[in-house]
């Protein structure tokens, strides 16, 4: 049995927390692709944090903390934009980086000004393999998204599901490595 901080040490993944520290070094599928048939903007939970996966005009997927830099509207009530998405609050653009790349009436009231060049917002790196979105939380170099044979399969048929459990990782690995408990618990 572990100890209850030993269990926190495991579970915890938030940021700063060793475990939380370890699987941010790795890519995480955060919703399946057909998740964003209908809807631009959807909330995820990845590791501890509370986040904001869209999909823009040109069918790139971006990451965003779920609150504006500016006023902290929702991003979940964001525009999608050609590239990158709209705060619905004052119009500020952000692209995939975070980087605020417009700010409505900047330019026209000086067209020096380069106030939207000091604005960023949190924001992950994304990559969509086999119909899943994936998103890496770590630190920069950004590693290559694996190639799993799973993967680069050619003529099949992927049936990708998704399910929200109401429990933590390790409790699902221990599930997955642990057969035996299936003729027991689940005859």
């Amino acid at each position: 049995m572990l100890t209850q901080e030993a269990n926190d040490r495991y579970t915890r993944v938030g940021p700063g927390t060793p475990m939380g520290e370890l699987m941010r070094r790795y890519w995480h599928p955060v919703a399946a692709v057909s998740q964003m048939n209908d809807k631009w903007t959807m909330k995820v939970r990845l590791l501890g944090e509370d986040l904001i996966l869209y999909k823009d005009r040109s069918g790139s997927y971006g990451l965003i903390e779920p609150h504006c830099a500016h006023r902290r509207m929702n991003m979940i009530y964001g525009i999608p934009e050609q590239e990158g998405i709209r705060c619905p609050y004052h119009g500020w653009l952000y692209d995939q980086t975070g980087q605020c790349t417009e700010q409505p009436y900047e330019e026209t009231e000086d067209p020096e000004a380069r106030f939207k060049d000091k604005i960023q917002m949190k924001a992950y790196p994304v990559e969509v393999k086999a119909g899943l979105v994936f998103a890496y939380l770590g630190p920069q170099p950004v590693p290559l998204i694996p190639n799993y044979d799973v993967f680069a399969a050619t003529g099949v048929v992927r049936d990708i599901g998704y399910a929200e459990l109401a429990c933590n990782w390790l409790q699902c690995q221990e599930n997955s490595l642990d057969p035996v408990h299936l003729e027991w618990l689940h005859v």
